[in-house]
């Protein structure tokens, strides 16, 4: 058994800023001398240093960090008085969490002795001792889907045919995650043993709740007590089994409730700056698994460099930049960052440009490239990397992950990875005990750090920021395309797929001007009018403002019941279901093409373009 002791309260908080009434996001091309050559990102590269790195992370380090915890509050208060030390301003903001911290577990065999290393995870259900037959489910993959477009209910689907499942303790390969145990809960499990793939345990979580649930979501919350055993007693148990019918008693205690948190967040304006003047958001989090090396105490510390030395070259801003050190990303499932977004919604959605997350940076052997953007900057992260290292990194879309909360407020998404290869180890060292200091390479730590010093000086220094609704555009028709495709037809998106032609039509006069960088603070409002309906419902099923489960990665997720239309026949109950889901998200996403052609409309006559 492994054990951990529970954590303390957070102290009170510091203090909190008011909102600042907003109305639009741009701000003159004339306010600022031009930075598009460059400058104020070598001005910021050149104040980073590896050694001042290597000593924030090597203080951060020190302390074990689960979220509301008196080291990551420790931590906390080191980034604050560093920041106020150097005359940036910054805010430390406390808000009630409900948040679920892993105790301990135990697992064992009845009248043996089996009683392997055990861990529980966070928002496990809770048991002092349930006791039943185990049955082996194989691996992840075997488990049944659930049914897709349900929502808020999460369905398993064809769960008939694991009714072996009910009144059994589950036992299963593969990493604790949301779905499987749902899934499991589902078909009647009373506990679940996962058999992690390799010989180690991982700190993971397993609730489909996003940020603190609400009344909508609550139902969510896992009741099924769930543990995680190592490869090896994985192998012993399945032994026993192979011998004959075993029973297995499982124990979990987790620490879950309401828990203060807090969030620190630098505001780094142009000496210009107005209640108007827009800003990019720039986050990751401060609450690690245990030590948290590289997940995340060297990406806390790249923030902190970089927050000293973007305000110490504000001058050559244009635009904002704030920076926030999120709590609550493990043990509260994005908890800070989903605060923030539900607390500043309209702040952001009326001068917020975009969403920056870092995550993972400074890994020792670190040797591969990789950026997951929103189609408006991937060309920007792509080129970044390019520039600095000679090889284009590979280019995704963002998975559900990574504190990714404001996609219901509209904001693209940028982050660079770099990480070590799977033939070196990969980090395998992550979310367990060993993440530990040693396993930051301050060199690389510096490079990664430089990056991002690029990136966020093109949003916040060029004269008009690299978004391309050109790009969003080309991807919105490109899914619609591909829904359409995987309907097998039967999904009519004509109409949908015309207007977003039309659209693309407007971002291909709306970009050239734009990154002319003759705009006007309205127009610059106009421009982000346009792009923001498009990003959310590329990225957002259903609400705009309650967070989704975060089950679906691919573009359009609202039409993700769209292959149901191919599997089954018409007439089918599941068809007519999934029919009925598809017309009312089609009508929501004709309703924002509708929102950005207007918003487009608008910008080409108030700039006067012909079109």
């Amino acid at each position: 058994m492994i054990r951990r002791s529970a954590t303390a309260a957070a102290p009170v908080l510091l203090s909190a800023q008011l909102l600042l009434p907003t109305t639009i996001l741009g701000q003159s091309a004339g306010a600022t001398p031009s930075t598009q050559d460059g400058r104020l990102g070598a001005a910021v590269r050149s104040a980073v240093t590896a050694a001042a790195l290597d000593a924030h992370a090597r203080e951060i380090t020190r302390h074990v960090r689960p979220s509301g915890s008196p080291g990551e509050n420790a931590a906390i208060d080191y980034i604050v008085a560093t920041l106020r030390d150097a005359g940036v301003p910054v805010e430390v903001h406390e808000f009630l969490a409900y948040t679920s911290t892993p105790v301990s577990a135990e697992v064992t065999v009845p009248g043996t002795d089996f009683a392997p290393d055990a861990i529980t995870m966070s928002f496990s259900g809770v048991t002092d001792g349930v006791e039943a037959p185990v049955v082996d489910m194989g691996t992840l993959r075997d488990l049944p889907e659930l049914e897709v477009g349900t929502g808020e209910r999460l369905v398993v689907r064809d769960g008939e045919r694991f009714a072996h499942v009910r009144g059994n303790v589950a036992l299963i390969t593969g990493q604790p995650r949301n779905v499987p145990t749902t899934a499991l809960q589902q078909l009647g499990a009373v506990a679940v043993v996962y058999v992690n793939p390799e010989e180690r345990l991982n700190e993971l979580i397993v609730t489909s709740t996003w940020g603190t649930p609400s009344l909508l979501n609550a139902h969510r919350l896992v009741v099924l007590p769930t543990a995680q055993i190592k490869r090896s007693d994985g192998d012993r148990l399945r032994a026993m089994m192979a011998q004959g019918a075993v029973r297995v008693r499982v124990s979990t205690r987790v620490d879950t409730g309401w828990k203060p948190l807090r969030v620190p967040v630098a505001r780094i304006m142009p000496p210009t700056a107005t209640p108007l003047t827009p800003y990019v958001l720039f986050g990751g989090h401060i609450d690690a698994w245990h030590y948290g090396g590289t997940d995340e105490g060297a990406s806390n510390a790249a923030m902190l460099e970089l927050a000293l030395a973007f305000h110490a070259n504000r001058n050559r801003m244009r635009r904002g930049l704030v920076v926030a050190w999120w709590p609550g990303h493990s043990n509260a499932r994005y908890g800070g960052s989903t605060w923030f977004a539900d607390t500043y919604f309209d702040e952001l959605r009326t001068r917020g440009l975009a969403y920056v997350n870092i995550d993972g940076v400074g890994q020792k052997d670190a040797r591969r490239f990789s950026v997951s953007t929103s189609p408006a900057l991937r060309a920007l992260a792509v080129d970044v990397v390019t520039r600095a290292t000679g090889e284009a990194p590979r280019a995704g879309r963002p998975g559900r992950n990574s504190d990714q909360s404001f996609n219901g407020v509209g904001l693209p998404l940028l982050q660079i990875n770099h990480t070590r290869l799977a033939e070196d180890g990969g980090t395998w060292w992550w979310h367990t005990p060993d993440d530990t200091y040693d396993k930051i390479d301050a060199d690389i730590l510096k490079i990664d750090t430089d990056l991002y010093a690029d990136a966020l000086a093109a949003l916040t220094g060029y004269d008009t920021p690299p978004v391309s609704l050109m790009a969003e555009a080309e991807a919105l028709l490109a899914a619609l395309e591909a829904r359409e495709v995987e309907s097998g037809g039967a999904l009519d998106l004509e109409e949908a797929k015309a207007r977003a032609a039309r659209l693309a039509a407007i971002a291909a006069r709306v970009d050239p001007f734009v990154q002319d960088g003759q705009v006007s603070p309205e127009l610059a409002g106009m421009a982000r009018d346009i792009f923001r309906p498009v990003h959310r419902i590329m990225f957002v099923p259903g609400s705009d403002v309650h967070p989704d489960p975060g089950l679906y990665g691919d573009p359009l997720p609202g039409l993700e019941p769209a292959s149901v239309l191919a599997d089954e026949h018409v007439g089918s109950d599941r068809y007519g279901f999934a029919m009925a889901y598809l017309q009312r998200e089609r009508n929501r996403s004709l309703e924002a093409l509708d929102d950005a052609l207007g918003a487009g409309t608008r910008f080409l006559n108030a700039a006067e373009i012909r079109w």
